[in-house]
């Protein structure tokens, strides 16, 4: 559905995306993460035809960015970060406005009634914009971004802002527009894409450092495996220098100080791994309080990632 190819966006003579190229295909939610000023909003509005690339190639269901911008406009719905309402209206004229612009004439009230009811807007349509919550205001937001039934929406920090509960329903309203239309999300919350997206796309200084499901850069990025031990033992140093020699591993390399009795294992072989550890603690008059594998969250992904200078995955 979208490929972006060798992108590069500059603003005078500072590089706000360099060279990024990737696929989304129909049919995900996508989410486009990284920290504040890393290039999400830039590649989104290159995307929708906003801002001219200073090089590259964008196509959208074949059809190139710049060669045809009305046709790629009709193919997507694009909510802006701080979307631009007009607050002197009330929901409906504001929404009316939205498809004569837009070009949906007939069964033009049929349409927008429709679309109120997607975004929880019924009963809402005589209310000023300028009297809603913020919310309700990004629900109009996301009304006028679907409004002519685009095949892709493009969603800029879509809950910034937003309390708890708020959040939940925008989420739980894009999650639902995701189920027939490609989404690409951006966000610098974690919890969005975990609760969001089946692919992501991690940006940092302008650079794609990551790019696939949660899952496949998780493995990219995992190396040595470890299983973490909680013991309870007569003595936790007796224990930690004896079970580094079983293991052929010095006790520094063994042990990361979490806790006296919690342990770190570095160890590759997977349950043959974790049911040998098990096993030799038992038999050493030692209690095994929890035996877990330590996966790397999305969290410690991001930090490597954008932080620390992590590899690319």
């Amino acid at each position: 559905m979208i490929q972006v190819e060798s992108l590069y966006k500059s603003y005078g003579t500072f590089p706000a995306v360099k060279n990024v190229s990737f696929e989304v295909p129909s049919g995900v939610i996508v989410g486009l993460l990284g920290p504040n000023g890393a290039g999400k909003t830039t590649i989104m509005k290159a995307l929708t035809g906003y801002h001219k690339p200073t090089a590259g190639t964008i196509l959208i269901d074949g059809k190139n960015v710049e060669e045809d911008p009305i046709a790629i406009k009709s193919m997507t719905g694009y909510l802006p970060e701080g979307v631009p309402l007009y607050s002197e209206m009330t929901v409906y004229e504001y929404l009316e406005f939205i498809a004569e612009a837009r070009g949906v004439i007939e069964h033009k009230k049929e349409t927008i009634e429709n679309t109120m009811r997607k975004c929880g807007l019924i009963g809402f349509g005589d209310v000023l914009i300028d009297h809603l919550s913020k919310g309700y205001k990004q629900r109009v937001g996301l009304a006028q971004a679907i409004l002519h039934n685009p095949a892709i929406l493009i969603l800029d920090e879509p809950t910034t802002g937003l309390d708890p509960n708020q959040i939940l329903e925008i989420r739980d309203l894009i999650r639902d527009l995701g189920k027939d239309k490609t989404v690409i999300l951006s966000t610098h919350i974690l919890q969005e894409v975990e609760a969001l997206c089946s692919k992501i796309i991690i940006i940092n200084e302008g650079e794609i450092v990551a790019d696939g499901s949660p899952e496949e850069i998780a493995d990219a990025m995992k190396g040595e495996e470890n299983i973490i031990c909680k013991i309870k033992t007569s003595s936790i140093d007796k224990f930690k220098v004896d079970f580094a020699n079983y293991l052929k591993y010095s006790p520094k390399k063994l042990v990361e100080n979490l806790f006296q009795s919690e342990l770190v294992v570095p160890a590759q072989s997977g349950d043959a791994a974790a049911e040998s550890i098990f096993k030799w603690i038992v038999e050493h008059d030692s209690i095994l309080l929890e035996m877990r594998r330590d996966t790397l969250s999305l969290e410690d992904i991001f930090v490597k990632l954008t932080r620390e200078g992590g590899n690319h995955a």
